[in-house]
């Protein structure tokens, strides 16, 4: 997701927004608006100094930090053991842009509705340890996250434009959210060919759109415009991946072994 994957999304750098005086009027949101709303910021409380301001506070800071601490040992295993995780760790680093776990991942509490998140502004991938418990989500959240950082800075993707954030969005969901084999399940057993194609697309297609819905805050009609435009050329582009892996196989360690080939060694 991008941050607002909104990995929540996460580029390079944050743009200023028009102030409320000169901009249109928004209709009623879901969320709170701040001057960084269209990229998510508001569930990233720790990304502008928000606080607890419940009288508890001490007591939920004190499981914050026994959460923060699970989130880091999971980031680390992650780093080390998931294939995915790993090959978009290589991949970076092979482009010249290498993880460092201390200034690139950061472990932090969140609002309920997301998992983790991409800074453009600060090159940072965020897990949210309130929210992503389980070692396989934090493990899911990383390789999408980090999709979004290789985006970047590869193709040097602009996350203030739209277009961008929903072919990245694109790319995360192909490679880490939907497989054949989930397409599968959710169609017709005897489905094949251009029909299991097409449900897999469309699993893709609703997943980025999802996404820059949530990130961007835009109308569903306008953001599922965006993504149509962009949808064939960013679906097709597997780099560094070279395939789309299917759930439950193997493809992510094949797909590990032969980014050996290309230098992508984390």
């Amino acid at each position: 997701t991008n941050m607002a994957d909104g990995v929540e999304k996460s580029s390079n750098q944050n743009s200023e927004t028009k102030s409320s005086e000169s901009a249109p009027p928004r209709e009623k949101t879901l969320y709170e608006e701040t001057d960084k709303e269209d990229y998510g910021y508001y569930f990233y409380p720790d990304r502008k100094g928000g606080q607890e301001t419940s009288t508890w506070r001490q007591i939920l800071e004190g499981r914050g930090a026994a959460r923060k601490l699970k989130c880091e040992r999971n980031v680390m295993w992650c780093m080390d053991k998931h294939p995915m995780v790993r090959l978009m760790a290589g991949a970076l680093k092979a482009h010249g842009c290498p993880v460092n776990l201390k200034r690139h991942v950061s472990c932090e509490k969140c609002k309920s509705k997301v998992n983790g998140g991409f800074d453009p502004k600060n090159n940072q991938v965020v897990v949210c340890h309130n929210n992503s418990t389980a070692l396989g989500v934090c493990c899911s959240v990383l390789a999408h996250e980090l999709t979004h950082a290789f985006d970047q800075c590869r193709a040097k993707a602009n996350f203030e434009d739209v277009r961008h954030l929903a072919c990245t969005e694109i790319r995360a969901a192909n490679f880490n959210h939907c497989s054949f084999s989930a397409a599968w399940a959710e169609g017709d057993a005897a489905m094949f060919g251009e029909r299991l194609k097409a449900a897999h697309q469309t699993c893709v297609k609703r997943k980025a759109l999802s996404s820059v819905v949530l990130v961007r805050n835009i109308p569903v009609e306008e953001a599922s415009k965006i993504v149509d435009s962009v949808f064939d050329k960013c679906y097709n582009d597997l780099e560094p991946v070279g395939r789309i892996p299917r759930k439950g196989s193997k493809d992510p360690v094949r797909a590990l072994n032969e980014g050996y080939m290309y230098g992508y060694r984390s």
